[in-house]
């Protein structure tokens, strides 16, 4: 069921993004969207639960069910969040009330969905019984893999973007250059690699990835003076190596 469960999550997250984006470029309602994207959630659920990993179908119902909330929840627009009385008090002071306002809670928010989330997949995880066919553990990887792309890329994100406001809480710091090039990429194929290299047991190999990394990164984090790209460096690295060990844990008991 963990598999399952990891399998439809990941994909609702991607979902997520073709949704977005398919409503912004082709004026696409979101009921639409969303139903759309409950279908794919609920066909994968039914092919994958029933043929293939034999669960019973209270579980794959279970399983398909929190993957649609989860897209639910993940597609609420910012306009929503606006209309909150906090948003609302700070909308009579200026138009950048509110924008300034929902950029410092939103990934808050995110973060919390997401560990709430990630609780929802340990407790399943230990109620459940692991299956331990080989069709579980494939699941299971495919899940982790796609989730290990752009919906851990967004993850890393909201975790930079409270680290950048809790530096600015405590100094003034310029916000010019701060960002490391190249990380939307280079995230996710770290975190991939990563993840196989532990699958079959290479833990020398994958010290040599960090290390790499470090090196590669060493001219671009030594010429700030300010040491922003450093702790974002930091930051950002032990964000993606978690989720990827995570990733790992999970298939193994799956």
């Amino acid at each position: 069921m963990t598999a399952l469960l990891v399998l439809l999550l990941a994909v609702a997250s991607v979902l997520d993004s073709c949704v977005r984006v398919g409503w912004k470029l082709r004026g696409l309602r979101l009921a639409a969207g969303l139903l759309a994207a409950a279908s794919v959630l609920t066909v994968l659920g039914v092919l994958v639960g029933w043929p293939i990993l034999h669960l019973r179908g209270g579980g794959v119902v279970a399983v398909v069910l929190m993957s649609v909330a989860w897209l639910c929840w993940d597609l609420v627009p910012q306009r929503w969040w606006a209309r909150l009385p906090g948003s609302r008090q700070q909308s009579r002071l200026g138009s950048e009330g509110p924008r300034e306002d929902l950029s410092h809670v939103l990934p808050l928010v995110r973060l919390a969905c997401t560990a709430l989330l990630f609780l929802v997949v340990a407790v399943c995880a230990l109620v459940s019984e692991p299956l331990g066919s080989r069709a579980a553990k494939v699941a299971a990887a495919v899940g982790v893999a796609v989730f290990l792309t752009a919906p851990a890329n967004r993850i890393v994100s909201d975790i930079l973007a409270v680290a950048r406001q809790s530096s600015r809480k405590n100094e003034k710091q310029d916000d010019s250059g701060a960002s490391m090039r190249g990380g939307r990429w280079i995230g996710p194929l770290e975190r991939i690699l990563i993840l196989l290299l532990a699958s079959v047991e290479a833990p020398a190999a994958v010290a040599a990835i960090v290390a790499a990394k470090g090196v590669i990164r060493f001219p671009e984090i030594s010429k700030d003076e300010a040491g922003q790209k450093a702790e974002e460096f930091l930051i950002g690295s032990f964000a993606s190596w978690i989720l990827a060990v995570l990733g790992a844990v999970v298939i193994h008991v799956s």
